[in-house]
């Protein structure tokens, strides 16, 4: 049987109409459509059984599908062509006819001295090559970003500069259970706690293996994250609405606040020694 060329057709010709048939034929073979929350959930998985092999397969098909669907009016070719790599093993699952052997671009194999290139090029020149400004280079940069921009929330939100027990330092991992538990903050239901336990874990996983996560899992991270650590939606206090970075945590009163998050930490380290900020990412009511 001669093999199809969905993928090989894209890459070759990069154009919209080609990109839409893409993402339809992602949707084709992904089957019946996964909710975002198990499609999430099994994107940011770092280790499965065998069992759930075929379910994480089409949740990766439909994410990616999801955010060629989000970038189709502002992309660029190396953009595409970086998912099609990408995605050429879990196609391989689906569609045993669908031709994947044109692939040559190995994904997880950029030089340290790129990384390092790039890094000069923001600080001195707030800008990085021309040849690098693509997913390939800069997608493992962007987790450390997310991950800065996940901990200064956390830390923000419960008014902590440094916390140590012992003399170690206390880890995210803490700070976020910790946070989910509080009583004295109204959280936004535009958020999901075990989202971001997924993403935290998800990013750990990337960064301390140095791998260079799929970009349509970033997509989900960065929408994940949105209703958390940058919300859009104006909040009512006291009769007034107001628009707030940080409206998506909300307290009445902070001392109280403050008391229940020493009251966890020391529940949990009872030797711990804790550095306030001087002011919270914290809306007040």
């Amino acid at each position: 049987m001669d093999k199809t060329s969905n993928l090989k057709t894209v890459y070759s010709d990069t154009n919209l109409n080609n990109v839409l048939q893409l993402v339809n034929y992602f949707k084709t073979i992904g089957g019946k459509e996964i909710s975002l929350s198990c499609r999430r959930q099994n994107g940011f998985k770092t280790k499965w059984p065998q069992r759930e092999e075929n379910l994480r397969t089409r949740c990766h098909i439909q994410n990616a599908a999801e955010y060629l669907d989000s970038i189709k009016n502002d992309f660029s070719i190396e953009q595409i062509k970086i998912v099609i790599a990408d995605i050429a093993t879990y196609i391989k699952i689906l569609d045993a006819n669908e031709d994947v052997d044109f692939i040559l671009l190995s994904t997880n194999t950029l030089p340290s001295a790129i990384h390092f290139d790039t890094a000069r090029k923001l600080f001195y020149t707030h800008n990085i090559r021309e040849q690098h400004k693509n997913n390939y280079s800069t997608d493992l940069l962007t987790l450390y970003s997310l991950r800065l921009s996940l901990e200064s929330r956390i830390k923000g939100l419960l008014g902590i500069d440094f916390a140590t027990d012992k003399g170690k330092p206390i880890g995210l991992n803490t700070f976020i259970k910790i946070s989910k538990n509080l009583k004295s903050v109204n959280y936004s239901n535009k958020f999901n706690w075990t989202e971001i336990d997924w993403v935290n874990e998800w990013i750990n996983h990337h960064m301390h293996r140095l791998l260079r996560p799929y970009p349509w899992i970033i997509h989900q991270a960065i929408e994940a994250l949105k209703p958390f650590i940058d919300p859009k939606e104006p909040v009512q206090t006291k009769g007034k609405i107001t628009y707030s970075f940080y409206s998506a945590t909300i307290v009445e009163n902070e001392i109280e606040f403050q008391q229940e998050v020493e009251t966890a930490l020391k529940s949990k380290y009872p030797t711990i020694n804790i550095q306030w900020k001087t002011s919270r990412e914290i809306m007040r009511n």
